[in-house]
C-alpha cells in the first residue's frame, strides 16, 4: 500500500488516501449520499428517487513534489493528456498495424540475376534428343548436298548447250575459206574445253550422288534407331 493524495474538483490537495502500489492515473471519489429525512408515511407507499452519485473530488496516482505550500492538480491538463495520450496511442496502434502488413515486402533477393543462373546449369541432353539433334543435321546436309546436285546439273545443262552451239559454229565454218581453218581449229580447241569440263561436271555429279546415298543410308539408320527409343524396343543396325 501507499499514500496517494486526494483533490476537490478544483484541484486543491485534501489529503492522503491508501492504495494499492500499482495505483497510477486519476480516479474520482464521490460525496455520502444524502439519506432523506424520518417519516411516518409507509415506506412501501412512497420509493426514494435514485440521485446520481455527485464527484467530491478525485484520486491522483501522481506523488506531490516537494515544497508546495497547497498543491494544485491540473484536472484540465490532466485530461489534455490523457487525450493526447489516447490520439497519440492510436496512432501508434494504426503504424503498427501497417508495419505489420510490411514484412514480406522488406525481404529481397541477395543473389545476382547471374548467379542464380549459375544454380541452374542447363541439363545434360538424353541420347534421345542427341539422336534427333544428329538426325536433324544429316537430313539438313542431305538438303544441302540435293541443291549442289541441282545445281551441277543445271550447269551441265548449260555447257551441253554451249558445246552443241560451238559445234553448230564449227560445221558453219567448215564450209568458208580456208582463211577461218584458224578460227575453226581454235574454237575445236575450246570445245575440247568444254568437253572436258563437262566430264569434271559429271564426275563430281556422281560424287555428290554417292555421299547423298550414303548419307541417306545414315539417315534412315538414325530413324530406326529414334523409333526403337520411342517405342522402348531394341534395333540393331
Amino acid at each position: 500500500m501507499k499514500a496517494t493524495p486526494k483533490v476537490n474538483t478544483d484541484g486543491l490537495y485534501l489529503e492522503d488516501t491508501l492504495t494499492d502500489n500499482a495505483f497510477t492515473g486519476v480516479v474520482p471519489f464521490y460525496a455520502d449520499p444524502i439519506l432523506p429525512p424520518d417519516t411516518d408515511n409507509d415506506p412501501e407507499d412512497e420509493q426514494p428517487e435514485e440521485q446520481e452519485p455527485e464527484i467530491a473530488g478525485y484520486i491522483v496516482g501522481v506523488p506531490v513534489p516537494p515544497g508546495l505550500y497547497l498543491p494544485r492538480f491540473d484536472l484540465e491538463g490532466w485530461k489534455e493528456y490523457q487525450e493526447a495520450m489516447a490520439a497519440a496511442n492510436e496512432e501508434y496502434q494504426d503504424a503498427y498495424s501497417e508495419w505489420l502488413s510490411l514484412p514480406e515486402e522488406l525481404w529481397g533477393e541477395g543473389l545476382t540475376p547471374e548467379q542464380i543462373e549459375a544454380l541452374h546449369p542447363p541439363a545434360e541432353p538424353t541420347e534421345l534428343e542427341l539422336l534427333r539433334t544428329g538426325l536433324e543435321e544429316i537430313r539438313q546436309t542431305t538438303e544441302e548436298q540435293q541443291e549442289k546436285i541441282n545445281d551441277t546439273d543445271e550447269e551441265l545443262a548449260n555447257a551441253k548447250e554451249n558445246i552443241s552451239n560451238q559445234q553448230q559454229l564449227v560445221d558453219t565454218l567448215g564450209s568458208e575459206q580456208v582463211k577461218q581453218d584458224l578460227t575453226t581449229l581454235d574454237l575445236k580447241q575450246q570445245n575440247g574445253v568444254l568437253g572436258a569440263e563437262l566430264v569434271k561436271k559429271d564426275i563430281s555429279i556422281l560424287d555428290l550422288q554417292m555421299q547423298n546415298q550414303v548419307l541417306g543410308q545414315m539417315l534412315a539408320a538414325l530413324e530406326l534407331k529414334l523409333l526403337a527409343k520411342e517405342t522402348g524396343g531394341d534395333a540393331n543396325v
